[in-house]
């Protein structure tokens, strides 16, 4: 086949999750992750309906195959930077919280993409596995190149970087003079621009209006409210997240260049740049009644942790109480160097001799500490945040039982892990984990309690910012006479005792003592919360939803899975309906091939999405963990459909079969041994392991790749109609595993939908082995 369609595919593919990935991350910053999911899902769709439109609309044609490739690559190229461009226009930004206005305008650059693979795999099925290794190898670069390019141009700039890739497949695949000039312009066209983003951003995202509702973050909702004065005055992008610095004008309308700056990260609560001069005297009396600074205050640490410090405020408040050694963990790689360019105005918060903060995720930093703490903190500590591997959620581990286990490993004989969170019903939640976490070390119930304290904002106050619930997780018991003095210190600064052992013991967690069980707290808790039934119940690593308080699944979540669902029947309904009075095939033929590319798409995507869930602790970077995972799977299963196009068409089918089946049991194996593994090496330098998890992944990944080329190969050989067919139905199918991964995950948890994603592999096996046998089975002759 031409060198150049092999290489279209891999610069269409590249561009394609290089474009998913940015346009994600865009998102995230103006809009809740739960929107932003729904909607980026309902636009990968397009990968999917790609196939229907080739199908309908361009297999039939005259047009030589090189035009119809090189016009759908233009497309993907206009579309690209086209749909970022309307997107983030400020007439449009009233629009950006309909899901489907985003959904519709995002889901037209991947219905190019995937119209122009479907008509590549349908022209040239006999090449399957070559072609799809390059689509594989293509998508793998991206998964790394994308963490690259959003640093440099930030996520509205990365899409005119799509452009010019697509631009460049339009040219490669092109036989006509007048096609290439075309792709050449946009390439042109799209590069200038990828040049000015890496100065100045050509797109910026717009400030949301106030009636956007709670879809949208704060910082851009306030950006848009004109009765708030606002304005971001230093903006850094990464692949994990934008951080903005922001000022406020005060009430009379005047900017003061010494009033404190917040930073932003995605929009999301901010942390606090403080205006600090040195005097830490004045420091202690300026936070004197800020719940944030209690736990230091009662608690005069002399060794602390801090997960999640942000821009420093943490550190100020320890470094008031006289604490000799302080560390912290930041996720945000941003942060670090953004304080050290305030360092005139805040100060050398993060270069003073006993301060050293590290980039990491704070749970993975914890466990591989062999040090011991006075006190562990946390304020505001972000739960979760959206990553894209075909769009799944990324939830954190910091705030699950097993995370409390950690660190309550790592606290002195008086130490205590203390919490400041905004919500009550993190609170709640939080509370009862830190009980689970000590009753797992032996202690009973009422013991339990001992060792718990919770001390809150009066609710009045609640408008002067987030920090309003404190959580306190004392290693060793809370005395009575201890608990009566910090209800006293408490109200003495302006707080409220919520739960103080032997001293405040009110409902509702005074039931606390009532009750035989947390789970028996959890289930009444609904009694006391009088806005709809909750679920404030522990979590655990493999289910780590902390911050979703739904008994079962968000009406939101669940409404969009059945709409896939029904696109997904529809297609196949329509693939079945249509091939059979083509004379494609019978109502038998055709039905064993929808479910055996529906099996692979949604197979893979189980196995992917709850592997990048469990993988996150041990890798500690967000980023990197989703880049080393799908490298590494993308990679693998490239190689196996290359591997496989060199099988002869007599023997491909029992080969597959044996591929599917080793993949079924290479999940079993990780099943097994992923625990234990990752614990023993979890000390190891993060070059060694991200080693060991490619070592991992690779030979699942090259097992996993193999069924799919392997099948478009077999219908292609038997009618090349069916292919794009195929190609949508897999394609809109991994939309809905990957929403599905993530729902059962929170029913069932992820270890039990990882051995979902091995049963669906032990079902293709016995479809590929049932072809063999009755050839009506994906078309075989």
């Amino acid at each position: 086949m031409p060198a150049g369609i092999l290489a279209g595919v891999f610069l269409v593919a590249l561009a394609g999750l290089i474009f998913e990935v940015a346009l994600t991350r865009a998102f995230s910053v103006l809009l809740r992750y739960h929107f932003v999911f729904l909607a980026i899902s309902m636009a990968t769709c397009g990968l999917g309906v790609g196939g229907l439109v080739d199908f309908l609309l361009l297999r039939r044609r005259a047009t030589d195959d090189s035009t119809i490739l090189s016009l759908l690559a233009a497309a993907a190229s206009v579309t690209f930077a086209g749909a970022v461009a309307l997107l983030f226009s400020d007439p449009m930004a009233v629009h950006l919280t309909s899901l489907a206005f985003v959904g519709g305008v995002c889901i037209v650059p991947f219905i190019c993409s995937g119209a122009f693979l479907s008509h590549a795999f349908a022209r040239w099925s006999h090449q399957g596995g070559r072609m799809y290794f390059f689509d594989l190898t293509g998508a793998a670069l991206g998964s790394c190149a994308v963490i690259i390019a959003l640093q440099l141009l930030g996520a509205t700039g990365v899409p005119f970087l799509c452009a010019a890739l697509a631009g460049i497949a339009a040219i490669v695949v092109a036989r006509r003079t007048a096609l290439r000039a075309l792709g050449a312009v946009l390439a042109v066209g799209a590069l200038v621009a990828v040049g000015s983003s890496a100065t100045r951003p050509l797109i910026d995202l717009p400030h949301v209006p106030p009636e956007a509702g709670d879809v949208a973050k704060p910082l851009y909702k306030e950006l848009g409210d004109p009765n708030i004065e606002a304005k971001i005055v230093y903006t850094e992008w990464n692949a994990f997240a934008r951080t903005d610095v922001v000022a406020y004008a005060r009430p009379d309308g005047t900017w003061v260049d010494t009033d404190d700056l917040f930073v932003y990260t995605d929009g999301e609560v901010p942390t606090n740049l403080i205006h600090f001069q040195g005097d830490l005297q004045e420091i202690a009396q300026r936070y004197r009644g800020f719940i944030g600074f209690f736990p230091f205050v009662t608690n005069r640490p002399d060794r602390v942790l801090l997960i999640g410090p942000g821009a420093g405020l943490d550190v100020l408040l320890a470094l008031a109480v006289g604490a000799r050694e302080i560390e912290g963990a930041e996720l945000n790689p941003s942060m670090l160097p953004i304080v050290r360019r305030y360092r005139d105005f805040a100060g050398p918060l993060y270069d003073y001799a006993n301060v050293n903060v590290a980039v990491a995720e704070g749970r993975s930093y914890v466990r591989r500490s062999d040090k011991k703490y006075d006190l562990i903190y946390m304020a505001l500590t972000k739960s979760a945040t959206t990553a894209s591997s075909s769009l799944a959620l990324v939830e954190s581990y910091v705030h699950t039982v097993e995370g409390f286990e950690d660190y309550l490993a790592h606290l002195t004989d008086n130490g205590q892990v203390a919490i400041i969170c905004q919500h009550p019903l993190v609170q709640a939640r939080l509370a009862l984990t830190g009980l689970a976490a000590l009753e797992r070390e032996g202690l009973s119930h009422e013991e339990a309690l001992k060792h718990l304290a919770m001390i809150s904002v009066p609710s009045r106050f609640y408008v002067f910012g987030p920090y309003r619930h404190l959580v306190v997780i004392s290693r060793a018991p809370i005395t009575a006479q201890r608990s009566a003095d910090l209800a006293r210190e408490a109200i003495a600064v302006g707080l409220e005792p919520v739960f103080l052992p032997g001293a405040y013991e009110v409902p509702p967690y005074g039931w606390l003592t009532q009750t035989g069980s947390i789970e028996e707290f959890a289930t009444q808790f609904d009694q006391w919360w009088a806005s709809g039934q909750v679920d404030v119940a522990p979590a655990v690593d493999d289910r780590p939803f902390v911050i979703d308080f739904h008994p079962g699944i968000p009406a939101q979540m669940s409404g969009f899975v059945w709409v896939i669902a029904l696109i997904v029947l529809a297609f196949s309904v329509g693939t079945i309906s249509l091939l059979t009075r083509s004379g494609a095939g019978t109502v038998g033929t055709l039905s064993g091939t929808v479910v055996y590319f529906a099996l692979l798409g949604a197979g893979y995507m189980l196995v992917e999405v709850c592997l990048a869930q469990k993988l996150i602790l041990y890798l500690g970077y967000p980023a990197l963990t989703l880049s080393v995972i799908l490298f590494s799977l993308l990679v693998g299963s490239g190689a196996g459909s290359l591997f496989s196009q060199s099988w002869p068409e007599s023997a491909m089918l029992r080969r597959s079969a044996l591929a599917a089946l080793a993949a079924c049991g290479g999940v079993i194996v990780l099943v097994l041994v992923l625990s234990p593994l990752l614990d023993a090496t979890l000390g190891w330098s993060i070059g060694l392991r991200a080693a060991v998890t490619m070592a991992l992944l690779v030979p699942l990944g090259f097992a996993m790749g193999i069924p799919f080329p392997t099948g478009l190969r077999e219908v292609g050989r038997w009618k090349g109609d069916i292919v794009p067919w195929a190609w949508g139905i897999n394609g809109v199918v991994s939309v809905l595993g990957s929403v599905s991964a993530m729902l059962a995950g929170k029913l069932w948890g992820f270890q039990t939908v990882l051995l979902g994603g091995a049963a669906v592999y032990a079902l293709v096996f016995a479809i590929t082995s049932i072809a063999q046998a009755r050839p009506h089975w994906l078309g075989r002759s």
